[in-house]
């Protein structure tokens, strides 16, 4: 008899092949996963937002960060995501915006050094103003 796979066994799976960049696999893993849910669970909508982003599906994978951060507002990640989502299609002062929700929610942890160094690129004229930066 084998045990029949719960959604949390499709998501590990889904982050198994995203950390080896295969997208279209976590794409299926975290979409059954989704599937599998009885209600909404932000880190699967995270996570499957990620992996379009991997994919370069910018579209689906905006759709889907932003129904996670509807979840979960303060998430970090799904903000890092969602602001390189938004930088890969253009919109600059949205994804300025999104990069400073990342550092405001945890400046000193990495998606929030990272999103420092998305900031002064996207405002060299404030590259040192962030408020309350320690150096």
């Amino acid at each position: 008899m084998t045990k029949r796979r719960t959604l949390w066994d499709y998501n590990e799976m889904g982050l198994y092949f995203y950390g080896r960049e295969a997208y279209d696999l976590a794409i299926g893993e975290f979409k059954r996963a989704l599937k599998a849910a009885l209600y909404p669970i932000a880190a699967l909508h995270i996570n499957l937002g990620a992996a379009y982003l991997g994919k370069k599906m910018y579209a689906d994978a905006r759709a889907h960060l932003s129904k996670g951060l509807a979840l979960e507002p303060r998430n970090q990640k799904a903000h890092w995501f969602l602001a390189q989502t938004l930088k890969a299609t253009g919109g600059s002062s949205e994804a300025l915006t999104e990069f400073e929700r990342t550092w405001t929610i945890n400046p000193d942890s990495v998606e929030g050094r990272r999103a420092r160094e998305e900031i002064r690129v996207l405002t060299p004229s404030h590259a040192g103003s962030l408020h309350g930066e320690r150096r």
